[in-house]
């Protein structure tokens, strides 16, 4: 048979029962989980009640209890089960118990993070959650939250330590910047020039406690002694001797000593009652370790100040000023003020050795060049080399190119620098009817000043050249009787060279004051004249101060 345009034509012959018939198919998911395998996420779907129509390899590794088909077991993913339930909109973050180990899950209801493609919307009224696994991040965060806190610790206490320069003070912050981050209780034992100090301190315990103990009490803690010198592992009887020692009642538990690395300087250590645990990585270690060290670092520094504050207060007070004598027919008065205020001593300086009948009173007063405790420690050579060269001559006159000689002499051995030196020198005798006798001699310095009872003022007529300076000095000589009420007054440069607002005192003010100080004591004249120069000086830097008065007394009345 043909077709219409010539082709052959096939007879079919179809089976009565041969129409198409539809094959059985599984309904397909109804949010994609092949597209859910490649997610990093947990992603579960739930419908509206609570059954679990989806779930990808993600979120089963991160819930195993989860049940595809089964309604959100709470017993074996309480977590999920509650937010299903609960329907929280902004999710959650929880720990939940996995055979790993605890886990941080955080869950968002809604579009997920996932970097895959997004999957199928869900079907009306199911519920899309999708599940992180943020242990990681956790563990970094409480991490650097960990080193902040350390390193913001670390801080407030070299801040807190920084600068106190006082051992017991030090003791005292040390011990209460350790309570409560490193123990319970903490007690430093400092032993520094044959003194042993404890200080500790406690939760809840107030003020730092803080006493001493005498070193050969240290025999009677045998395990305190030897934690005070970093032998070995602590002692188990540690515990009981501080406790017994300082009568801290949180001294029951473990015990921790701690060496302070101090350099020499002194020995400490510190003890800590139920000291932090030191975690996996050694963190409190290195804590501890820090602390310490800064405390260490404390200490020696307060216990090098406290050396040398004790030894310039011993420089000091040997070359302060002298107290002024009490001498029979003669009144003394005298001022000083050094050009640093935060010392006791300067270049200036003055000393009086009082008389008795027989003999005379004898007075010093001088400037070396230079300012400080360098200018003090050369004022008390002069000083000393004054107090020497009396013995073999009291004549002021003869006396003074001894002292030059002395001073040119020292430089020479000590191979120093020239240093030179101002200075008027005397001696004083009452005359038996009220008046007193002076000698005086000068080298390079202001010639002294004569303030009558009557107000007049007058110059002493003398001059010389600087003491150590050279050896052929020539120096000035002057006698000079006092009346009753009379005062010689010597002074330094420093009361003429205080410069004000703009100008020097000067002499002319100096003169110029003298005569309204008339007739007062001689203690009065000095103070009285102090406080005119500092207040001409009006806040200004200026030079060591000094003065010194002798006063025949007024006959009294």
């Amino acid at each position: 048979m043909e077709g219409r345009h010539g082709a052959p034509t096939r007879d079919v012959t179809h089976a009565p029962d041969a129409s198409p018939q539809p094959r059985a198919q599984t309904p397909p998911p109804t949010v994609g989980p092949a597209l859910l395998e490649g997610f990093e996420e947990g992603v579960v779907v739930c419908d509206r009640a609570g059954v679990v129509r989806a779930a990808n390899p993600a979120a089963r590794a991160l819930l195993p209890g989860l049940r595809v088909g089964e309604v959100v077991d709470v017993a074996r993913c309480d977590v999920l089960a509650r937010a299903v339930r609960e329907g929280v909109p902004e999710g959650f973050e929880a720990v939940v118990e996995h055979p790993a180990g605890e886990r941080h899950l955080r869950g968002r209801r809604g579009p997920g993070l996932g970097d895959g493609p997004p999957p199928p919307e869900p079907a009306d009224g199911d519920t899309t959650w999708y599940l992180r696994d943020v242990t990681g991040e956790h563990a970094r965060t409480d991490t650097l939250l960990a080193a902040q806190e350390r390193a913001a610790f670390l801080a407030e206490a070299g801040r807190a330590l920084h600068g106190v320069l006082h051992l017991d003070r030090t003791a005292r912050r040390v011990v209460a910047l350790a309570v409560p981050r490193l123990g319970a209780s903490a007690t430093l034992v400092v032993r520094h020039d044959d003194a042993v100090t404890w200080a500790a301190a406690e939760l809840g315990g107030g003020r730092p406690r803080l006493d001493r103990v005498a070193t050969a009490d240290l025999a009677r803690v045998p395990a305190l002694a030897a934690a005070l010198a970093g032998e070995g592992a602590a002692s188990p009887w540690l515990a009981e001797e501080l406790a017994t020692l300082t009568g801290l009642e949180t001294l029951t538990g473990s015990v921790r000593a701690c060496p302070v690395p101090v350099t020499g300087v002194v020995e400490a250590v510190v003890v800590l009652a139920d000291p932090r645990s030191t975690d996996a990585e050694g963190v409190e270690e290195d804590l501890l370790t820090s602390y310490v060290a800064r405390a260490g670092t404390a200490l020696a520094a307060a216990a090098l100040h406290e050396e040398q504050a004790h030894l310039g207060a011993v420089l000091q007070e040997s070359l302060a000023a002298p107290r002024l004598p009490v001498t029979p027919g003669v009144t003394w008065g005298a001022a000083y003020r050094p050009a640093r205020e935060t010392m006791r001593v300067g270049g200036d300086f003055y000393e009086v050795v009082g008389g008795t009948d027989e003999k005379r009173s004898a007075f010093l007063l001088g400037d070396v060049c230079g300012k400080g405790i360098e200018a003090a420690v050369l004022s008390g050579r002069v000083r000393q080399s004054w107090h020497a060269l009396r013995l073999l001559e009291d004549r002021p006159g003869r006396l003074l190119p001894l002292l030059n000689t002395a001073l040119l002499d020292a430089v020479a051995t000590r191979d120093e620098s020239p240093r030179f030196a101002t200075m008027v020198l005397g001696d004083a005798r009452p005359t038996g009817d009220g008046s007193v006798e002076l000698r005086l001699a000068t080298g390079g310095h202001p010639p002294p000043l004569i303030v009558r009872a009557s107000g007049e003022v007058e110059a002493v007529a003398m001059s010389g050249m600087l003491v150590g300076g050279i050896r052929e000095a020539r120096f000035g000589e002057a006698e000079v009787l006092l009346g009753p009420g009379d005062t010689c007054l010597l002074y330094s440069d420093g009361v003429v060279e205080a410069r004000g607002p703009g100008d020097f005192f000067g002499e002319e003010r100096l003169a110029a004051v003298l005569p309204r100080c008339a007739g007062a004591p001689a203690a009065v004249l000095c103070e009285q004249l102090e406080q005119t120069v500092v207040s001409w000086l009006d806040g200004h830097d200026h030079d060591d101060v000094a003065m010194l008065a002798i006063q025949a007394p007024p006959v009294s009345r």
